[in-house]
């Protein structure tokens, strides 16, 4: 059902020559997504920028839009065209605010009936000072004043507020791995990222729930290249931050970096 809603999203644009989108997109949808774009244009015979744009509210978003594309329309689709908006969530009283998580969050909103396509990456941020956290949540514009509504979250009063993303010098936060590996392979690499063994990694690489630069891949041998990300299901999205030099016994010196 899902491979045919993109197939018409993108036959609307392609008839229409006007950019269409379509709703946030797991790693699963996305690919999904990918495949509509091959059947319809043929394999490899569709491009970034001309047929398709992603974008999930701010760069390293794993939830994101498709904008279909007609590389006839003749003009670009800037980011901020992308019907999405961020609400922020801040407790009124920080003293008595609960140390709120993902699923508090997540949980609120589609109690109000928004489904889960509706709403983008939830970024929750600490209060270094307090217990109390905020959140960022990223939702389609047709969905934010609905959000906009929410003044309680678990047993913390909360204050909903639109704002741009960009003005709040969000970084993300990452926890460091270093080790060897024997080459640069993707099971190698996500083994020593997973701390797993190359047996469980090739289980989860041939179920599709790895995906390297936003596509499923079931590939067990492609090469990585530096600044690669990738991401596990159920164990999160890493950096292959870097290579460094080769031990006397030929293995290779790497960093990762995992968002946390």
């Amino acid at each position: 059902m899902l491979f045919k809603h993109y197939k018409d999203l993108i036959g609307v644009s392609y008839q229409r020559m006007i950019p269409v989108y379509s709703n946030f997109a797991d790693a699963l949808a996305l690919e999904i997504g990918f495949q509509a774009l091959e059947d319809f244009y043929g394999k490899n015979l569709f491009y970034e920028g001309v047929h398709y744009k992603l974008y999930g509210g701010f760069p390293d978003a794993e939830r994101k839009l498709f904008c279909f594309l007609n590389s006839e329309q003749g003009f670009p689709v800037e980011e901020e065209q992308f019907p999405i908006c961020c609400i922020r969530f801040s407790p009124v009283n920080k003293k008595f605010g609960e140390d709120l998580s993902h699923r508090d969050y997540l949980g609120t909103i589609m109690g109000l009936g928004i489904t889960r396509e509706q709403i983008g990456d939830i970024l929750v941020q600490k209060d270094s000072t307090f217990r109390a956290s905020l959140a960022y949540v990223f939702c389609k514009d047709t969905q934010k004043e609905l959000l906009k509504e929410i003044t309680r979250i678990r047993h913390t009063t909360v204050k909903a507020e639109e704002i741009d993303f960009k003005d709040t010098g969000w970084t993300p936060e990452f926890k460091e791995t270093f080790g060897t590996v024997s080459s640069l392979r993707l099971d190698a690499v996500v083994s020593l990222a997973l701390k797993a063994s190359r047996s469980q990694v090739l289980s989860m690489i041939r179920d599709g729930n790895v995906t390297v630069s936003g596509r499923i891949c079931t590939e067990n041998a492609k090469k990585l290249e530096e600044q690669t990300v990738f991401s596990v299901r159920g164990y999160g999205k890493f950096i292959f931050d870097q290579a460094g030099a080769r031990t006397k016994k030929g293995r290779y010196q790497i960093k990762i970096k995992q968002y946390v």
